[in-house]
C-alpha cells in the first residue's frame, strides 16, 4: 500500500513538473515576445511622444492666438457699439437743429405770408377805393 501511495506520488509529481516545465517555457516565449515588442516600440514611442509634444506645444499657441482673437473681437464690437451711440447723439443733435432752424423758418415763413397778404389786400383796397374816387 505504500508503494502505491508512492507511486501514485510520483506520477502525481511528474505530471506536476510537465505542467510546470510547459507553463514555464509558454511564461518564456510571452516574455520573449514582451520584449521584442518594447524594443520595437521603444524608438517608435519616443518619436510619438516627441511629435505629441509638438502638437501639444503648437495647440497651446493656437489656443492662445484664439484667445486673442477673441479679445481684439470684443475690442472692435464695443467700438462698434460706441460709434453707434456717437452716430446716434449726432443724428439727435442733427435732428433737433435741424428742426428748431426749420422751426424757424417755418415761423418767418408764417408771417412773411402773413404780412404779404395784409399788405396785398390792403392795396387792392386802395387801389379799389383810388378807382371809385378817380371815377366819381
Amino acid at each position: 500500500m505504500t508503494q502505491a501511495i508512492l507511486f501514485i506520488g510520483v506520477v502525481a509529481f511528474i505530471v506536476y513538473a510537465a505542467f510546470s516545465i510547459s507553463y514555464l517555457i509558454d511564461v518564456r516565449r510571452t516574455s520573449n515576445a514582451l520584449r521584442a515588442f518594447l524594443k520595437n516600440t521603444e524608438g517608435n514611442l519616443n518619436a510619438t511622444l516627441t511629435e505629441l509634444k509638438g502638437t501639444l506645444e503648437n495647440m497651446h499657441k493656437i489656443t492662445a492666438n484664439v484667445s486673442g482673437i477673441t479679445q481684439d473681437v470684443r475690442d472692435i464690437a464695443e467700438t462698434v457699439v460706441s460709434v453707434e451711440k456717437g452716430i446716434q447723439n449726432f443724428y439727435g443733435k442733427v435732428k433737433d437743429e435741424f428742426a428748431a432752424a426749420a422751426e424757424a423758418n417755418v415761423a418767418g415763413l408764417k408771417a412773411g405770408i402773413a404780412t404779404g397778404v395784409v399788405t396785398l389786400v390792403r392795396n387792392l383796397k386802395e387801389r379799389r377805393s383810388d378807382d371809385n374816387e378817380g371815377d366819381t
